[in-house]
C-alpha cells in the first residue's frame, strides 16, 4: 500500500509541475509548485509510556501551487494555494480524507516610489531571524502552513540596515478565506493578536537585531484566561576568530505582562559557537561546521502569584526538535518551548556532492520542578534527559530533494519513573519548481 500511495503521488505531482513549466511565463509572472511526500513513525512520543498503544504511522502528502504578478517592479501581488492529507498506517482504524484545500499566501507587496518603504498586506510568511520569537502563525497544523494575517512595513536602507514593523490577527480556525472541502482545521487554541517592531543591521561587523513584540490571547470556552506578553531582546553574531571561521552567537529577551491575574516575569534565550575547519584534504569523515551552546528558558515557579515560564509567543514551531514537542503536549501544549535548558553539540558532514548528515546532541534540564500535582510529566528532578538526532540530507538535482531524520530521547527523573523512550522517524521526498 506505501509504495502505491507514494508513487501515485509522485506522478500526480510531476504532471502538475510539467503542466506549470509549460505555461506562458514572462517577466510579470512567476509560477510556483511544490509537492512534499513524508512517512512519519513515532512511540511513546506524548505518553512516555511503553504501554500506552500510541504507536502511529502515517504518509502526510503536502502540495502547493501559487502564483505571482508583477505588473511592475514596485508592485507584486502574490497568491498560493495548498493542501496537506494524512494516510494512517497504524492504527489502522483512523479514518481518511483529503483534508481541505485552502489558500496560504494571499498578499499585495508595493515599495513606494523613490522610497525605501515597502508594504505587504494579507496572507504571508513572517520569520524573523532565526525564529526564536516569529515564525509560525498556526502551530496546530503543523508543517501544513505557517502564515501570519498581517500587516508588514519595512525600511530598509543602503547601507544594510532594515527595520520592520508588523502586525497579524489569527483565529483558532480559518474564516477568513473560501476553503475547499472545509474540515474544521484547527490552527491555535486562542485567537492571537500580534504587534512588532524588529531591527536588523550590521555594526563594524556585527550583526545585530533588536526586537519589541506584543502577543495578546483573547479568550474562549476551552481556555478562560486571557494573556498578552511583551517580550524586548535581541540577537548578536560576532566573528571571533576570523582566520579559522569561529563565530559566536547570541539572541536573548525578557518577558512581562499579564496571564489571567498574575503578572508574568520570564527570560530566554540561546547561544552558541559555530566553527567551520578549513581543512588542507576535506574527507567525508571530517565535519564541514562543528558547534556548541546552550538553550535557556525559564520555567513557571510553584506558590508564587507571578507566571515566570517563557511564553513562545510566535514560535511554536520544532527549532530545535521535531520529537520532542509531542512530549510537550501533555505538559502544556504542543511545541510550546518553556521550562528548558539544552547543552547541545552539533557536527554536520559533506558526505558526497549531494549529501550532507548532521548529527545534534541535547542534554535537556528543566530550572523548575515539575508540577507535583499533575499526572504529568510526575517526576521529582530537574533532568530531562538525553536526546540524540541524526538528519541525512540528499539534493538529486536543482527540484528534488529528500532526508532521513532520526530522533531519540531517553527521559531522566524530570518525569514519572519508569518514563519510557520514544523513538522518532522521518523521511521525506520534495519536489520543487
Amino acid at each position: 500500500m506505501i509504495p502505491r500511495i507514494l508513487l501515485l503521488t509522485l506522478l500526480i505531482s510531476t504532471a502538475i509541475a510539467s503542466s506549470a513549466a509549460a505555461a506562458n511565463i514572462n517577466q510579470h509572472w512567476a509560477v510556483t509548485f511544490d509537492e512534499r511526500v513524508r512517512l512519519e513513525t513515532w512511540d511513546n512520543a506524548i505518553t512516555l509510556e511503553e504501554n500506552a498503544n500510541s504507536s502511529v504511522t502515517y504518509t502526510r502528502t503536502r502540495t502547493r501551487l501559487g502564483a505571482i504578478w508583477s505588473p511592475s517592479s514596485n508592485i507584486a501581488l502574490g497568491l498560493r494555494l495548498a493542501n496537506e492529507f494524512r494516510y494512517c498506517l497504524a492504527p489502522t482504524n483512523a479514518d481518511f480524507n483529503l483534508n481541505e484545500v485552502f489558500v496560504d499566501h494571499l498578499y499585495l507587496r508595493m515599495t513606494l516610489p523613490y522610497s525605501p518603504l515597502t508594504f505587504t498586506i494579507g496572507r504571508q510568511d513572517v520569520m524573523l531571524g532565526e525564529g526564536f520569537i516569529v515564525f509560525d502563525g498556526n502551530p496546530l497544523d503543523g508543517s501544513r502552513s505557517a502564515y501570519f494575517n498581517a500587516l508588514r512595513v519595512d525600511w530598509t536602507s543602503q547601507s544594510s540596515h532594515r527595520l520592520t514593523a508588523f502586525a497579524c490577527y489569527q483565529e483558532e480556525k480559518d474564516n477568513w478565506l473560501p476553503i475547499i472541502r472545509e474540515v474544521n482545521q484547527a490552527l491555535i487554541e486562542q485567537p492571537e493578536t500580534g504587534l512588532g517592531l524588529y531591527y536588523s543591521g550590521k555594526w563594524l561587523q556585527r550583526e545585530l537585531q533588536f526586537y519589541l513584540v506584543h502577543i495578546s490571547r483573547g479568550d474562549n470556552t476551552a481556555f478562560p484566561d486571557k494573556s498578552r506578553t511583551i517580550t524586548f531582546g535581541g540577537r548578536i553574531e560576532q566573528p571571533v576568530v576570523r582566520s579559522i571561521d569561529l563565530t559566536a552567537v547570541m539572541e536573548a529577551g525578557y518577558q512581562i505582562g499579564k496571564k489571567a491575574d498574575a503578572d508574568r516575569r520570564a527570560y530566554g534565550g540561546y547561544g552558541y559557537l559555530k566553527y567551520c575547519p578549513k581543512w588542507k584534504s576535506p574527507r567525508f569523515y571530517l565535519p564541514e561546521r562543528i558547534a556548541t551552546g546552550v538553550i535557556y528558558l525559564s520555567g513557571d515557579k510553584a506558590g508564587t502569584d507571578t507566571q515566570e515560564g517563557w511564553d513562545p509567543m510566535f514560535a511554536r514551531w520544532p527549532k530545535w526538535s521535531e520529537g520532542f514537542i509531542y512530549t510537550q503536549i501533555l505538559e502544556d501544549e504542543v511545541a510550546w518551548w518553556t521550562n528548558l535548558v539544552s547543552f547541545n553539540a552539533e557536527a554536520q558532514f559533506h558526505l558526497t556532492p549531494g549529501a550532507d548528515l548532521k548529527l545534534t546532541f541535547h542534554h535537556l534540564l528543566a530550572p523548575q520542578k515539575a508540577d507535583g500535582l499533575a499526572s504529568f510529566p510526575g517526576g521529582t528532578g530537574n533532568t530531562r534527559g538525553e536526546l540524540c538526532i541524526g538528519k541525512l540530507s540528499y539534493k538529486f538535482d536543482q527540484h528534488w530533494t529528500g532526508h532521513l531524520l532520526c530522533e531519540y530521547f531517553d527521559p531522566r527523573n524530570y518525569y514519572f519513573d519508569d518514563a519510557d523512550s520514544y523513538a522518532w522517524i522521518r523521511a521525506e521526498l520534495m519536489f520543487q519548481y
